[in-house]
């Protein structure tokens, strides 16, 4: 799916309204030689780990450095305890942890424990990426 930016100042109040709806995820079985070819591409930031619809983790690319085997699994790998935030939590409460984190990527998951969502922020700090939208009468 294309994906637009929204700038901080015409973003919504809501973390549902800057994140991407339907982020790439990998299983908590694939290896880290899978994660390796993942991170090839610079924009690729930070692997968001799910089992079908239950979020895991993520795994960063700090994670893979030095005698990590390419054939360990992703699941004994994943970082648990990496913040995230709820659809209902307020785009001031996700930057607070992108900035107490030094992220620029935050998991967005129910309280039922559901991947729903990633909020992105660009490089240059100043934009969400979010999902292109055909029009103003689809902005939520």
């Amino acid at each position: 799916m294309a994906t637009e930016n929204v700038t901080l100042e015409s973003a919504g109040p809501l973390v549902a309204d800057v994140m991407l709806r339907a982020p790439r995820t990998v299983a908590p079985a694939a290896t880290v030689a899978d994660a390796r070819r993942a991170f090839e591409n610079p924009r690729e930031r930070l692997l968001l780990v799910a089992g079908g619809a239950t979020y895991v983790g993520v795994i960063g690319r700090d994670q893979l450095e030095g005698d990590v085997s390419d054939q360990a699994t992703l699941g004994e790998l994943v970082r648990r305890d990496w913040a995230r935030v709820t659809p209902h939590d307020t785009v001031s409460r996700a930057l607070e942890l992108l900035d107490a984190n030094g992220a620029d990527r935050l998991p967005v998951v129910t309280d039922g424990g559901e991947l729903v969502g990633l909020v992105c922020f660009n490089q240059s700090r100043a934009c969400f990426c979010v999902d292109a939208r055909e029009g103003p009468a689809q902005r939520d």
